[in-house]
């Protein structure tokens, strides 16, 4: 009996040593129809709602979301829907890792003293990791660096813990049709009139202090039935856009 409990007193302690925090993410800015995921129904999210791990976000047509994630933030562009698939704190590290199904996202990494940041973007091939502090990646696996260095690999090479490529500020890539990272290229800039926002609105009015920062449109066409505003990709279309400094 007495070697009993020295085991289990030995595994509470193994426990309690690793130090895992399961993180919220806060939602702090919301235009348009931004919804969750939640109970098997899809739910309208306002400013200031939590969101927890596992938890799917979705934004409709011409509607924006921004979202707290542990220390970092990450921009929702139009038709956009991610899964919080790890957001944990342990041993002073951040863990965060959301898959991308559809839309733009904007990463902007936080790194806090003594603390670590594990933070991944990753779709259905494309893995971005972290190095540095800002960038782009939308469901065409492009990725658009804006400020230090993001690792981009495909996803089978980075579970085997491949080496990607680094992606430094104001250089492009993607995967080709054979999964492999395209060269990089630097200073390519795309437009097109009826694309006038991808992450971009949320982004410059970080959040707080913007003209319409915390406002929310009411949901349209059926409100929480919704995620309805996101469809399925049906092809591939490439777009680069310069966000305002």
């Amino acid at each position: 009996m007495r070697k009993i409990k020295s085991i289990i007193i030995a595994a509470v302690l193994v426990v309690f040593g690793t130090s895992v925090f399961a993180e919220d993410a806060t939602v702090t800015f919301v235009s348009g129809k931004v919804e969750v995921q939640r109970g098997g129904k899809w739910i309208a999210l306002q400013k200031g709602d939590k969101v927890a791990k596992a938890e799917t976000i979705s934004t409709g047509f011409q509607s924006e979301a921004k979202i707290k994630i542990i220390d970092s933030v990450m921009y929702l562009g139009p038709v956009t829907r991610i899964t919080l698939e790890e957001l944990s704190t342990a041993n002073q590290t951040d863990n965060v890792n959301v898959y991308l199904k559809t839309g733009t996202t904007r990463s902007q990494v936080k790194h806090v003293d003594n603390k670590r940041v594990n933070y991944q973007v990753h779709t259905a091939v494309a893995v971005a990791s972290c190095r540095g502090t800002d960038w782009i990646l939308d469901d065409s696996n492009t990725i658009k660096g804006l400020g230090g260095t993001v690792e981009y690999n495909d996803t089978e090479s980075a579970s085997r813990s491949v080496g990607g490529v680094l992606i430094q500020a104001n250089q492009t890539a993607k995967l080709d049709d054979n999964n492999n990272v395209t060269p990089t290229v630097s200073n390519v800039v795309s437009s097109a009139e009826e694309v006038n926002s991808t992450a971009a609105t949320a982004g410059s009015l970080e959040g707080e202090g913007g003209a319409g920062a915390g406002t929310e449109v009411a949901p349209s066409n059926g409100g929480n039935n919704g995620g309805g505003d996101t469809p399925e990709p049906t092809g591939t279309v490439v777009i680069t856009i310069e966000l305002p400094e």
